[in-house]
């Protein structure tokens, strides 16, 4: 095994974490690495104990939760089993936009909050906080997932990402410990030309990375541009995708471009990862020893490989609990126990968000997630969100209103804003109405076109050094 790699894992990453008070990080990651291979009933029990924790802090420390608990005419002592969580009302999403500061634990030191918000790639955007333990214990759940897909600390990686926030700060300081850690090589989808695509696929060339983490429409785009220009790729170990729906046929383009095999992940910035795939692809682990995922029908409880709403609770937010959270997404899931001998339980699927590119005037791609974070998620009086398209430099807008919404000052702003991105003659159509509901697989469509980028569909013989603009996120 190289010698630096090493490095990065018992020397550099270590005093890194002891430097900002990280340390908390390790300890999870060894308990992560050990719980699961645990019994599916160890693993319940490992749950139960976490949920019974969180739920009487919730309770003596949230107003939100105590008020809920009080309308439900129980305490947390009246829970018995995981099971019993169900009497719990649901939580929504409005519920953290408009009742966030009452969901933070009162004992809890505001400086060791953690702001975020999400993007709103599957309806409005929605603030929270967290812990910096659960910080780590996210950085560690992550890493344990990594390895599952061959990806070791201090490995050589590219990302393609397209989230300007996600992006490693550019100080000298943070460059050299970038250096150091051997931070992985990114490549930044935010906004890019068909010349950028070129300069990702030689510098993957140049830099060769063991592994490519991607958006999953990150990845199709950038194969398909391979494929249609005749580039022969980087092959790596492997591509792990996340943040939007992948489906089959895309797996089976990216495996047949990269030669290698693909790891999906699903995750959501309010609880990060959720769910991974590990080497038998037979559906996806679920981050269970700090999660606890209920998938509900109209019924009740679904059956496997029923679809149903996806909740989750975050059994280690002590400092804004999440408690049968409706993340906005459907799955289903798997049955029988898996041949890597995990007992985490598993999700045969999932049915999530669907963010295509949009063509600009002039031939531009915008990615819908980039417009989700960067134009809906910030006028947060939009509500929720849809955008279609079925000719180029041309969109609808279709809004479910939120809270203070001002559909003069509003569509104004979508206006404005959508055509620094998709070009000044932009066509900007808009129709409010009363609900956007998921497509009948489940999926919600934030953003669909039927328009295709010309220089996908054709090997171009334009010159890299010219071309479209792509911006996305």
């Amino acid at each position: 095994m190289a010698l630096y790699p090493k490095l990065v894992r018992n020397l550099f990453l270590p005093l890194s974490l002891w430097r900002n008070g990280e340390l908390a990080q390790r300890r999870y990651l060894r308990e992560f690495e050990r719980t699961q291979y645990l019994s599916t009933e160890a693993i319940r029990e490992l749950q139960w104990q976490r949920l019974r924790a969180l739920l009487h802090h919730a309770y003596a420390q949230c107003p939100f939760y105590r008020t809920r608990f009080d309308h439900a005419g129980m305490t947390p002592d009246d829970l018995r089993g995981l099971e019993d969580l169900r009497a719990l009302p649901i939580l929504e999403k409005r519920d953290l936009q408009e009742q966030c500061e009452e969901m933070v634990a009162r004992n809890w030191p505001r400086n060791d909050l953690i702001a975020n918000q999400t993007g709103g790639s599957t309806g409005a955007p929605v603030p929270f906080y967290l812990s910096k333990d659960r910080k780590c214990s996210r950085a560690a759940a992550t890493l344990r997932h990594n390895r599952w897909a061959g990806w070791r600390i201090g490995d050589r990686a590219a990302v393609l990402w397209g989230a300007p926030r996600d992006r490693p700060a550019d100080s000298w300081r943070a460059r050299l410990r970038g250096v150091l850690l051997r931070e992985p090589l990114w490549l930044d989808t935010a906004n890019i030309t068909e010349a950028s695509l070129a300069k990702f696929h030689t510098d993957l060339l140049r830099y060769r990375p063991r592994i490519i983490q991607a958006y999953a429409r990150s990845a199709v785009l950038f194969a398909r541009y391979l494929q249609a220009h005749g580039l022969t790729p980087h092959r790596p170990y492997s591509i792990i995708t996340s943040a939007e729906v992948l489906e089959a046929e895309e797996r089976r383009l990216l495996e047949e471009v990269f030669g290698c095999p693909v790891f999906n992940r699903y995750g959501c910035r309010e609880v990060s990862v959720v769910a991974s795939e590990c080497s038998s692809h037979r559906g996806l682990h679920i981050m269970a020893e700090g999660l606890y995922l209920e998938i509900e029908t109209p019924h009740g409880p679904a059956a496997a490989g029923e679809m149903g709403t996806i909740l989750v609770t975050d059994l280690l937010n002590y400092a804004m609990p999440l408690i049968r959270y409706r993340i906005g997404d459907v799955g289903a899931w798997a049955s029988g126990p898996c041949p890597c001998g995990r007992g985490l339980p598993r999700l045969e699927r999932v049915a999530g968000r669907v963010t295509d590119f949009l063509v600009g005037c002039d031939g531009r791609l915008v990615s819908g997630v980039y417009l989700a974070t960067y134009v809906v998620a910030q006028r947060p009086s939009l509500g929720q969100v849809q955008i279609l398209q079925d000719k180029a430099g041309a969109v609808t807008y279709r809004i479910k209103p939120g809270r203070n919404f001002n559909q003069l000052r509003d569509l104004e702003y979508l206006r404005t804003t959508t055509r620094r991105y998709l070009g000044a003659e932009a066509e900007i159509a808009s129709e409010v109405v009363q609900e956007l509901p998921a497509a009948p697989s489940g999926k919600f469509l934030f953003s669909r076109s039927t328009v295709a980028p010309c220089f996908l569909s054709q090997r171009s013989a334009r010159s890299a050094q010219g071309g479209s603009r792509i911006r996305e996120g």
